[in-house]
This record gives C-alpha cells, sequence and structure tokens, in this order.
C-alpha cells in the first residue's frame, strides 16, 4: 500500500506545455487554509486554478502547480482526502483513477507531491520542507533547504482503502482535523511581526563570531531557534495598545522575507505555531527574489496592517515607513550604527539572538 507523501519525479522530458486559467474550480477548506503557506514561501513559482493547454475536453486541475524556470520543473501538488464531505463517498482509495492522471503529468515531463488532507493541515510547514526537498533534489541548490534544518520531517500517513474511508467517514474522521484548522483559520492578527531575513542573518552571524572569543561560553547552537526567538519577542507585544482576545487568545502572525539570493542557514524554523501564554503565533516565510523592504512595505500597505514589529535595519526603510502614517511600528534591530529614524520605539536585539541560541556557560 502507497504512503503519503506519494512522490514521482519526471521521468520523460519535459513537454512544452502551455499553462490557461482553469474555470469553475472549487476551492476546498484544506486547500485554503494551505494556500497562504505555500504561495508565500514559494511566491512568484506556484500557480492556483490553472491547467495544460493540450486540447482535453476535461483536463485535470491540478490543486497546485509549482513552476521554476531556471530548473526546467513542473510539479503537480495535490492534496487527497479520504472520502467527500457531500455524500460520504470514498476518494483516492487504490483504485486506477489517481494512477492515470498520475501518469498523464509523468509523460509530459511533469513531477508529482500527493499530500494527504491531515497533513496539510496539521504540518503545512512540513509540507513545504518536503517540496523544498523535491526542488533541492532537482536542483541540486541547498538554498531551498535553509531554515529547515532542526525542523523534524513529515510524518507518513498510509493511504486508505475503501473500507477504510468508509469507516473513516462514519466516524467524522475529517470534521476532527478541521476543528483544529479553526483554532488559527481567517483570524486577523492583533500585531504583525515582519523579518528582514538578509538583516538577521547576518546579525545572528555576528552574534555567533564575537560568542566564540568568549572563554565563559562552554557551547550554543549554530542557529537561532525560531520559537525560543519568538518567546523572547512576546514580552514586548503588550506595548501595543490594540490586542484584541478570541476565545481568550491573542492571534499574532510572523512573517519572515528571505531573499532567493541569500542564505539564512543561521535560523531554524523549528516550529510553525507558537503558544506563548495567552499569544498564539502562526509563522509564515517568504521566499521573494524581489527586494525584502519593498516586499514588507506592499504586506503593511496591501494588508492594511496596523501594528507592527519590524525586525529590519536598512537605509531604505526610514523613506518607506514615512508613507505608512495609520501603522504603529516597533523596531527590532541592533542599537549601534543604526539606519533608522530615533523617533521610533526600539527594542534591541541582541540579547533576543542570544537567548535563542541556548547559550551554555562554562
Amino acid at each position: 500500500m502507497k504512503e503519503y507523501p506519494y512522490i514521482f519525479y519526471p521521468q520523460n522530458t519535459l513537454l512544452e506545455e502551455n499553462l490557461i486559467p482553469a474555470k469553475n474550480i472549487r476551492t476546498g477548506l484544506s486547500e485554503s487554509f494551505f494556500e497562504k503557506k505555500i504561495l508565500n514561501y514559494f511566491k512568484n513559482y506556484v500557480h492556483k486554478n490553472v491547467v495544460i493547454d493540450d486540447g482535453k475536453s476535461r483536463p485535470y486541475h491540478p490543486d497546485y502547480v509549482l513552476h521554476i524556470p531556471q530548473y526546467n520543473l513542473y510539479l503537480d501538488i495535490e492534496i487527497d482526502e479520504p472520502y467527500s464531505l457531500r455524500g460520504k463517498k470514498p476518494i483516492h482509495t487504490n483504485d486506477d483513477k489517481d494512477e492515470i492522471r498520475n501518469q498523464y503529468f509523468l509523460d509530459k515531463g511533469w513531477g508529482i507531491i500527493r499530500f494527504a488532507e491531515i497533513q496539510i493541515i496539521k504540518f503545512p510547514q512540513l509540507c513545504c520542507k518536503v517540496i523544498s526537498e523535491y526542488v533541492r533534489n532537482i536542483s541540486g541548490d541547498h538554498i531551498w533547504l535553509e531554515g529547515f534544518h532542526e525542523i523534524e520531517d513529515l510524518e507518513i500517513v498510509d493511504a486508505w482503502s475503501t473500507k477504510d474511508s468508509i469507516s473513516m467517514a462514519s466516524n467524522a474522521y475529517r470534521q476532527k482535523y478541521f476543528s483544529f484548522l479553526k483554532t488559527i483559520k481567517q483570524v486577523k492578527p492583533s500585531v504583525s511581526i515582519l523579518v528582514d531575513g538578509i538583516y538577521l542573518n547576518n546579525e545572528i552571524r555576528n552574534t555567533i563570531r564575537s560568542l566564540k572569543n568568549d572563554n565563559t561560553i562552554k557551547s550554543f547552537n549554530k542557529s537561532v531557534k525560531n520559537s525560543l526567538f519568538l518567546k523572547l519577542l512576546s514580552s514586548y507585544l503588550g506595548h501595543f495598545k490594540n490586542l484584541e482576545e478570541i476565545k481568550g487568545k491573542i492571534f499574532i502572525e510572523m512573517t519572515i522575507f528571505i531573499s532567493n539570493y541569500h542564505s539564512i542557514e543561521s535560523y531554524s524554523f523549528d516550529s510553525e505555531l507558537v503558544e506563548i501564554e495567552n499569544y498564539v503565533i502562526n509563522i509564515y516565510y517568504i521566499r521573494t527574489h524581489d527586494l525584502i523592504c519593498f516586499s514588507i512595505y506592499d504586506k503593511i500597505q496591501d494588508e492594511k496592517l496596523e501594528q507592527v514589529l519590524l525586525i529590519a535595519d536598512d537605509p531604505a526603510y526610514p523613506q518607506l515607513l514615512e508613507d505608512l502614517t495609520n501603522t504603529e511600528f516597533i523596531l527590532v534591530r541592533n542599537y549601534h550604527n543604526t539606519s533608522m529614524s530615533p523617533y521610533i520605539k526600539y527594542i534591541s536585539i541582541n540579547s533576543t539572538i542570544e537567548s535563542a541560541l541556548q547559550i551554555k556557560s562554562v
């Protein structure tokens, strides 16, 4: 019996095919949830609601298409559910339909990754790691896996038979993990933590270099742990005035912007959802070939973010921030040699980084 994730590498030479918009495509609940994760991390490379234009009257509709031109890569990414919510009919069982579909894409030189729906709901970041590993294996470019070195691998899920599917439907299997989804889905964050990955990585590297010369330190992590870093930052979130509680929880969103041209190997995405006291912090990361300062500006402006904890320091930021008069900022940066305006509230990044390295003294 097959296991999820179900992974196929291209078997044939890629056939040049045009992608055209698909019509009347319904987006399921799990796809809507996963969409923000995958579209952010694989920004500019992921396409949704497209089909191959090869004359088929009823073309196959990929859940997502990952197209990276420089690697000549097309990847069909699918989310498989065990049964339909309407009618409770078994789907994606061990029949020939999925195999025929898979062969269609393989014949065209595409790759395929099929995830079980529960993997997408519970571990979306680990699913992004699987996709990143796939890209690394095709391209040989290790930059795609940076930051994932301390995060666990995605747990394998056995495929289901028709009998299994019927049993799952009778026990409301999908509804159980949908309840997990509802805790974080579509909640507007009270505070957005936006991180310039190039700046953060440089600061971590500088901190690690200085610690190597400190004889009082026995050992420390080679990278900052995401969960520890957020725990230390969370003590400053109360500086913002408007923190809306939903069922006793305050929802925060952290987005780390990573450049396709710079490394972030000093940072570890060891968690994707962090709960600290009454804060629930949902974590996203955007890998982009655009300038990070403009990507951050666009996010603040497009999403009308009102309260932002910004981890950045670059001469381009002050002028950009002046235009965002409806946004309250707290800046996290190194106190020394800063390019930022002195008229905004600041938090020093140094002690936060050191603590997130889990230093052990002699």
